[in-house]
């Protein structure tokens, strides 16, 4: 009894120990995780502080070593007060040093010029033409960029001039890879920012670069699907779906160039928080000299290092925004700009109005004479006037003389049986009687088999006439259908000219 109950207590102590230990392994395994996230964490921060820390220090020295720069630093900020002072319509700020070889100051002093030629206190003739052709000279396309969003933001439109946008815009690249600063010359051309011939030469630069892209699905997407009307059925069912395709991308192209808004210049010229007119002025301005502008730009990431922003933040103007085609899809699609869209319509007009009258040539195609309804291996001829009564009367004729029939042969089977029956019934039947019962199953076998030949004969009979009579049925209405086609054929090829005249119209005008 001692050693059982001793026994018992060790068992007791082991389980207990046992628990113990898993508890604590399970303890240490989360105290574990939790350490490893602590720590991955920690370095996370550690490294983040690292970097920072060494671009401060970066910072600190460029910063050191651009203080020889101060005069141009001076421009860009009087630079930018003179866009501010010019856009409240305000005094502007004293002009400051000029900075040798720098493009900004005769830039901005031909930007006043310009701006102010109205007013009776502006600056001679001719000193706006001797300040943009030294900002020109020192560098011909930062200048034309800068004149030309400046102008267009200032609501003087007319003021800019096509050759310093055919410079600003550049030549776009064979891949149609769209810079920034183009993205935002485009964008401010389609809000009429440049005058009309402004987007046209936008227009062109886009078409040069534009694939050969299938425009016509992605126009049908933005339209709406017209209502049902007329008759549709097999024969003409390519001509039926062509008109519905045609009738939608009369509702896209109807609801983008008939949008009134986008027929007159945009109240403002902005595209969007990062690459509205004013965010590329400011970009294109703290760009700076040529002697500085690499440490600028060093700057600009190290800024964003130190804000946790990454390298990425440090936007570029001639950083990538994307394609020529993948841009133009995404003006097509979004709703929320009509200039946009509109200005989409100018540059693929050219090249998917060839695919828009291909659609209308199948949909205005006249009117099939005549359609075949087939069945059992029958045609029969239909056309407005009816069916062609002689093939159905002998298409009818075949189907229900041949159904049902029974040959003499398939009756002799069950004959026999019943013949012999009785035979072996009657002569048989007087010696034993277990003829007569083997005579009567005979007479049953033999009966049950004509009955089910006569049965199957009346079903097929049944079912070459219901054939029958759905092909007449058939007829009857591939007749009406090309009939009510054959009459709207007018009205439907009226309403086809008038889809693509209209289409027409706002992709060439």
């Amino acid at each position: 009894m001692t050693d059982w109950w001793r026994e018992r207590r060790q068992n007791e102590q082991l389980e207990d120990l046992q628990s113990e230990m898993s508890y604590a392994r399970q303890e240490t395994s989360r105290l574990q995780s939790q350490l490893s996230k602590i720590q991955g964490g920690l370095q996370e921060r550690v490294n983040r502080l690292s970097t920072a820390f060494d671009a401060f220090v970066e910072l600190s020295d460029l910063r050191y070593e651009m203080s020889g720069y101060l005069p141009a630093a001076e421009l860009r900020r009087y630079t930018s007060q003179v866009l501010t002072a010019m856009a409240s319509d305000t005094p502007l700020p004293p002009p400051t040093e000029p900075v040798p070889q720098y493009w900004l100051g005769p830039a901005t002093e031909a930007l006043i010029t310009l701006a102010s030629a109205q007013d009776v206190q502006a600056p001679g003739p001719g000193q706006d033409e001797q300040a943009l052709g030294v900002a020109m000279g020192l560098d011909g396309r930062r200048t034309a960029t800068f004149l030309s969003l400046a102008l267009a933001a200032l609501g003087q439109r007319h003021q800019v001039r096509s050759e310093w946008l055919d410079v600003a815009f550049g030549v776009l690249p064979a891949d149609g890879t769209v810079t920034r600063v183009q993205r935002v010359l485009w964008a401010t051309a389609a809000r009429g920012g440049f005058g009309a011939d402004g987007l046209e030469l936008v227009v062109k630069r886009l078409q040069s670069a534009a694939p050969p892209a299938d425009w016509l699905p992605k126009l049908e997407k933005r339209g709406e699907t017209p209502p049902s009307s007329g008759t549709r059925f097999e024969a003409v069912a390519e001509q039926v779906t062509a008109r519905i395709r045609l009738g939608r991308v009369r509702s896209a192209v109807e609801s983008i160039a008939g949008n009134t808004e986008a027929r007159e210049p945009a109240p403002t010229v902005k595209y969007d928080s990062a690459g509205s007119t004013a965010a590329v002025l400011r970009l294109l301005i703290s760009e700076g000299s040529e002697p500085e502008r690499e440490s600028l730009a060093r700057v600009a990431v190290l800024r964003a290092q130190i804000s946790g922003a990454g390298e990425s933040a440090a936007e570029g103007l001639e950083d990538s925004v994307g394609t020529v085609e993948g841009l133009l899809a995404d003006d097509l699609g979004q709703k929320d700009d009509p200039h946009l869209a509109a200005t989409v319509l100018r540059v693929i007009g050219p090249s998917v109005l060839p695919s828009i009258e291909e659609l209308a040539r199948v949909a205005g195609q006249p009117s099939p004479a005549q359609i075949d309804v087939a069945s059992d291996g029958h045609t029969i001829a239909v056309r407005p006037d009816g069916p062609d009564q002689l093939q159905l009367s002998t298409a009818v004729s075949t189907i229900t003389r041949s159904a049902g029939v029974v040959s003499t042969g398939k009756y002799a089977v069950p004959t026999a049986l019943v013949g012999i029956g009785v035979v072996v019934a009657i002569a048989l039947g007087l010696v034993n009687a277990i003829w007569i019962v083997a005579g009567a199953i005979l007479i049953g076998i033999g009966a049950f088999r004509y009955w089910n030949l006569r049965t199957t004969s009346k079903a097929d009979q049944a079912a070459a006439a219901e054939r029958a009579t759905r092909l007449t049925e058939r007829c009857t209405t591939a007749t009406t259908q090309l009939a009510d086609y054959t009459n709207s054929s007018d009205a439907r090829q009226s309403s086809v000219a008038t889809d693509l005249t209209t289409i027409r119209t706002h992709l060439t005008t």
